[in-house]
């Protein structure tokens, strides 16, 4: 089995096409070479770009390497079962103490206090829709 990936080495999907692969070297090399990192080299990317490129067969059909899905939904199950099951609330494990719940009021009143008093002049101010004798203003 080979240590190192082609297809982890360029960062495309398993089995992808030799252009897209080309595509994905071009963006590759020049993040490496901006980056100065010495892991992953050019010579590892001209290495994957032609085991990709030269690809005996159907890459389906190959089991000496490790296969990760590019796509995230593939992790995401499509409906409920076995392999879904629902959450499950855990109980909890500490208490709440009056200390806490008085943290918490104070730190609420504090904030609430700071919205009122910035709110406060836009709350008061009144605007009649029409003309008045004495103006718009109250």
């Amino acid at each position: 089995m080979a240590d190192r990936n082609p297809y982890l080495l360029l960062g495309v999907d398993y089995g992808c096409p030799p252009d897209a692969a080309r595509k994905s070297f071009a963006r590759a090399a020049r993040r490496i070479r901006r980056a100065g990192t010495t892991e992953i080299t050019t010579e590892d990317l001209t290495w994957a770009l032609h085991e990709i490129q030269h690809e005996d067969g159907d890459p389906f059909d190959a089991v000496d390497l490790f296969r990760v899905p590019a796509n995230p939904d593939v992790f995401t199950p499509a409906g409920t079962g076995l392999f879904a099951p629902p959450p499950v609330p855990l109980p909890r494990a500490t208490v709440t103490t009056a200390a806490d719940v008085d943290t918490l009021v104070s730190g609420l009143a504090d904030d609430v206090s700071a919205l009122l008093g910035a709110a406060a002049a836009h709350l008061v101010r009144f605007d009649y829709g029409y003309q008045t004798p004495g103006g718009t203003r109250i």
